[in-house]
């Protein structure tokens, strides 16, 4: 069967979203497909801010948030634009990484891929933080006589929508065959909306198994035992300094990647996602505030400390604490890193449930083999 898949394609530093692309690719070429990633950028709209006179007295009540909110986007700004400048990507080489290993289409726009599409026997979306933007990613450009499956797509920890959409986020689910959501918040979310055919199913980096990563991760010899660090620019409750510091303090070598706007004054590795993999695999220990990195971690049973995410980005930790907890690690949740010396890193548990969670999402998927 020849399915196209649309997701998230288009980073040049985050990992997990090339990865996540590649082993959804890879695990259908398991069952015999020919399956392809549907490349796709969304037009960018330009959004205009308005008062309205019946909602000042909101905003003057709530200035001191709004305030608090806008110094704090600035300053993200202003890092993302650092950050960039001092990030050598063609070292990262995603480009040659998705010629190499993953089949794809030139990219669609908006207009493009609504009035001639990629021919499939089938169409998935998912996964990636993909709903709430627009409506490609919920395969409204797929023909209706087509087998349409949401394998697991994120609203991002979003909970709630504008009346206008809500009507349009349920007009366009329930023209899907099958849903199967990321988090289990965003299956309650579609419930409360009405859609009550979701289900969880695990993300795709984890329908592979260690095994299948290591055939492509880059091996290198390991002269001293190291730290791998690697943070996206979304914000945590410690800083790089107390990082590099309790690394100095277990005598570990730093490897440290920053992806998303990470801007500091720490010297930051560009590995290729091969490297990335193999620096993974071979780490004393690692320390992130990513989901991905943190689901390679525990792949390669590494023992891993994950860093909550504050201010307006607590929503998107629900993943994560969703994955610790199924896999008897809820302690590694933290910002206290001193725990790497304490935690129990057992990972039969994970095992456990990665196995589980595999033969529910693969049934889940037994449609395109009917």
């Amino acid at each position: 069967m020849k399915i196209g898949v649309i997701t998230f394609s288009d980073s040049k530093d985050n990992y997990g979203q090339i990865l996540q692309a590649y082993a959804m690719q890879e695990y259908l070429k398991d069952l015999g497909h020919n399956p392809f990633l549907i490349r796709y950028k969304s037009s960018q709209h330009e959004q205009k801010a308005g008062f309205k006179a019946y909602k000042i007295l909101t905003y003057l009540r709530k200035f001191p948030f709004y305030v608090k909110w806008y110094l704090g986007y600035r300053k993200m700004s202003r890092d993302n634009e650092a950050y960039k400048a001092s990030t050598d990507f063609e070292k990262r080489d995603f480009s040659g990484f998705i010629s190499n290993r993953i089949t794809a289409t030139d990219f669609y726009d908006e207009n493009t891929i609504h009035a001639t599409p990629p021919f499939a026997d089938a169409y998935i979306c998912g996964s990636d933080q993909i709903w709430g933007r627009d409506n490609a990613y919920y395969l409204s450009f797929a023909p209706d006589n087509a087998l349409k499956i949401a394998y697991a797509p994120s609203l991002g920890g979003i909970k709630s929508f504008s009346q206008a959409d809500e009507s349009n986020i349920k007009k366009l689910v329930n023209r899907l065959d099958k849903v199967g959501m990321r988090e289990q918040s965003g299956v309650d979310t579609l419930y409360r909306m009405g859609i009550n055919n979701a289900v969880k199913v695990i993300d795709p980096t984890l329908l592979l198994n260690a095994e299948d990563y290591l055939k492509i991760a880059k091996d290198k010899k390991v002269e001293k035992p190291y730290a791998f660090v690697y943070l996206l620019g979304s914000p945590i409750s410690i800083t790089m300094e107390e990082i590099a510091n309790y690394v100095e303090h277990r005598k570990l070598d730093l490897k440290y990647v920053g992806s998303q706007g990470r801007n500091d004054n720490y010297t930051k590795l560009n590995p290729t996602i091969e490297a990335w993999l193999g620096d993974i695999a071979n780490a004393d220990c690692i320390i992130t505030n990513s989901f991905h990195c943190t689901v390679f971690a525990l792949q390669f049973h590494r023992p891993v400390i994950t860093l909550p995410l504050t201010g307006g980005f607590k929503r998107m930790n629900s993943r994560i604490e969703e994955l610790f907890e199924e896999s008897g690690l809820a302690d590694a949740f933290t910002s206290d890193l001193h725990r790497l010396e304490t935690i129990n890193y057992d990972f039969r548990r994970f095992e456990y449930y990665k196995l589980s969670q595999q033969k529910f999402s693969c049934k889940f998927l037994d449609i395109l083999s009917k």
